[in-house]
């Protein structure tokens, strides 16, 4: 029973000696406004994907598949699925198939619709105002919401960027 008594007194102690340092500087948080710009955007060039029918097979007992096919969701029911050399197995205009972007392009929704997209050297495919965009940052900055818009943003070393106290800041 003393035991518990010291390690209740410590405790209490302990929580006492907490708040007395933390209201001063030891424990405080360091607040800052991030630096904040306009990202540079450009229109991603985009192309027609390559499509092709998969091949499809019945799986065998327990779902094995022969070799080259994996087991997958294929016209709703489960299906061993092959596409072609350099095709993947995905939906395309809302069905199962293999497709297939040219090198440098990537296979994403684009403008309402399936397409290959690509974006400049140093630009990376993401929303930008509501609209998808190739968006580059200046070296340093990070391209995130900031204060309800698209920004490039960047806090000085040692601070994180996130959101504090109901707003976006630099927090250390």
């Amino acid at each position: 029973m003393r035991r518990m008594s010291v390690f209740g007194a410590f405790a209490v102690l302990f929580a006492v000696a907490y708040v007395v340092l933390c209201s001063t500087t030891v424990c405080a948080v360091s607040v800052q406004t991030p630096s904040a710009q306009t990202p540079s955007a450009q229109t991603p060039s985009a192309q027609t994907p390559s499509a092709q029918t998969p091949s499809a097979q019945t799986p065998g007992s327990g779902g094995r598949c022969n070799p080259g096919y994996g087991l997958r969701s294929y016209n709703g029911r489960n299906a061993c699925v092959r596409c072609n050399p350099g095709y993947n197995y995905t939906k395309y205009n809302n069905k199962d198939a293999c497709v297939r972007c040219n090198p440098g392009y990537n296979y994403t929704r684009y403008n309402g619709r399936d397409a290959c997209v690509r974006c400049n050297p140093g630009y990376n495919y993401t929303k930008y105002n509501n609209k998808d965009a190739c968006v580059r940052c200046n070296p340093g900055y990070n391209y995130t919401r900031y204060n309800g818009r698209d920004a490039c943003v960047r806090c000085n070393p040692g601070y994180s960027y996130t959101r504090y106290n109901g707003r976006d800041a630099c927090v250390r």
